[in-house]
């Protein structure tokens, strides 16, 4: 009787299966099986080509992938190599590094080295150039960089790397380790070193920050073509260091820091008035300025109402503008009875959006910009029998907002979606490609959501589960959407693929990326997705 209902399900599901239309927009391949390399994983792309390295058990293995389907071309082990600590891989000016940093116990030194990496060649080119020599233990950038890995800062260890979006220029960045322990008189040290594409150095120094930690709070920073440095910065205005005065208006203020090559220090407000900022930091404008956005708040109580975003304009912010989410958005795909408990809600006080993270603004051909947001938290579980902590990662809902050229809203809405998994990130989150005037929103869901209601929760996406590569079209000036699938990952071309992941989708061309997954029998396949 079970065989015979184990045979049912697995007929339903796959009926169920092959009733997935998938989108014309896009076709795939899948390349040749090639024997796996375990260990930690990069990739970078030239000429319709992907370079991967990866690093375990004290070996670097360069492996080139090329052709129609992306088929491995070359692959090049070094000799084994150990004792430094991985930074960053980075990719500025057509140029390709590995950064890694030594620790001298000898002599009490933190270094930073770079090697370039020969893409062509599949190899490093020389050896390592120190870059930095540091007195003592240093403790790591101010800003960790971005959770979900968007943007040009990266790192997050002992040293932090960020690129100028002309791709000129990469400051490297570390905080020294602090003369006091006491927040109300440390004054935080920054070092900070700027470099060309070819890793020559513009200038560098140590710069203390201009208030003690316990008044400023580093939400981000970047760097310009000229070498100039900007720092995001909360300014508490007391040492209480509350985000909100007993009367419930914000206790602090938002300020943009701009540091030049001779180390001259500049302070310009960001004035948010009676507002909550949250998740605020750097995003690239469209002729290359800096793009100051976030969401914020109308009251001292947390959660999101709106988008904000401005842009520096020579040495000012231009004035910041708002736009509020509608209570008919946040009541999308819920459940009937969720939102008829959101809107008693409403009858008493103001609806909010909780956890919130923005992720990316794009620019249309006609001025007009797209905003895409985030909901991503995580859950901690103790169990005191075992004293273990377990996390739970949630990835669900894009909100996403239609800007014209003058600044008026065209659009928001909220786009589903559902993904649980047990480590950070993994195949969960999204990936964003961009043709002309459209949108693609593009993430691995649970097959019960492709047709799924507006008044449905989607279903969890359990991470490592397998599921539909799927995603939304959204027209960028009208907001307009269809749901769209690629393919399944539980079948696809006949290959079952396992270790799906996001973080590792390289993006080949402006019509083309792929990403590497695991088959099982020891062996990885590429798989190329194509947009028509």
């Amino acid at each position: 009787m079970k065989k015979s209902l184990l045979a049912l399900v697995l007929c339903a599901s796959q009926v169920l299966f092959g009733q997935l239309n998938t989108s014309t927009d896009f076709t795939y391949t899948v390349s040749n099986p090639y024997k796996v390399v375990d260990g930690s994983k990069y990739y970078f792309s030239k000429d319709n080509e992907i370079l991967s390295v990866k690093y375990g058990r004290g070996v670097f293995t360069f492996q080139k992938f090329g052709g129609n389907k992306m088929n491995e071309i070359k692959r090049v082990e070094v000799d084994k190599t150990s004792g430094f600590t991985t930074e960053s891989y980075e990719e500025i000016n057509g140029k390709f590094y590995f950064f890694y940093s030594v620790w001298d116990k000898e002599a009490t030194t933190e270094q930073l080295f770079v090697r370039e990496i020969d893409f062509d060649g599949c190899k490093f080119i020389g050896e390592g150039k120190r870059l930095i020599k540091v007195n003592g233990k240093v403790t790591g950038g101010f800003n960790a960089g971005s959770l979900f890995g968007f943007g040009a800062s990266s790192g997050g260890g002992k040293f932090h790397f960020t690129k100028s979006y002309d791709d000129k220029k990469m400051i490297i960045q570390y905080r020294k380790y602090p003369e006091s322990k006491n927040d109300n008189v440390n004054k935080d040290v920054i070092g900070m070193h700027v470099y060309d594409f070819e890793m020559n150095e513009v200038w560098s120094g140590d710069i203390r920050m201009p208030y003690t930690e316990k008044r400023m709070n580093n939400l981000s920073y970047s760097v310009d073509s000229d070498g100039n440095t900007y720092i995001l910065s909360e300014i508490f205005n007391d040492d209480l260091r509350k985000r909100y005065t007993k009367e419930g208006e914000p206790n602090y203020s938002l300020e943009l820091i701009k540091i030049s090559p001779d180390e001259t220090m500049t302070h310009t407000p960001i004035k948010i008035g009676d507002k909550f900022t949250d998740d605020v930091d750097f995003f690239e404008g469209k002729n290359g300025e800096l793009v100051v956005a976030g969401f914020y708040g109308n009251s001292k109580k947390g959660g999101i109402d709106g988008f904000f975003l401005s842009k520096l304009q020579g040495d000012n912010i231009a004035d910041v503008k708002y736009y509020e989410v509608p209570v008919d958005v946040m009541k999308m795909y819920l459940s009937d009875r969720a939102q008829e408990k959101m809107e008693k809600k409403d009858a008493t006080q103001d609806l909010k959006m909780t956890n919130m993270l923005l992720r990316e603004i794009t620019y249309g051909e006609d001025g007009g910009i797209t905003i895409y947001g985030e909901k991503h938290y995580v859950v901690s579980s103790y169990n005191p029998q075992t004293k273990t902590t377990t996390y739970t990662y949630y990835y669900q809902e894009i909100i996403g907002a239609g800007i014209s050229a003058d600044g008026d809203l065209r659009w928001m809405k909220k786009f589903p979606k559902n993904q649980v998994g047990g480590s950070a990130r993994g195949g969960m989150g999204y990936y964003l490609i961009t043709s002309g005037e459209t949108d693609y929103l593009l993430f691995l869901d649970n097959i019960n959501n492709i047709q799924l209601p507006m008044n449905q929760f989607p279903k969890a996406h359990r991470d490592g589960k397998g599921g539909i590569f799927t995603g939304f079209k959204v027209d960028r000036e009208t907001g307009e959407t269809e749901k769209i699938s690629l393919f399944d990952t539980r079948d696809a071309k006949g290959i079952e693929l396992f270790q799906f992941n996001t973080g590792r989708i390289v993006k080949v061309n402006d019509k083309t990326f792929s990403v590497e997954c695991y088959k099982k029998g020891k062996e990885d396949v590429m798989v190329t997705i194509i947009m028509d």
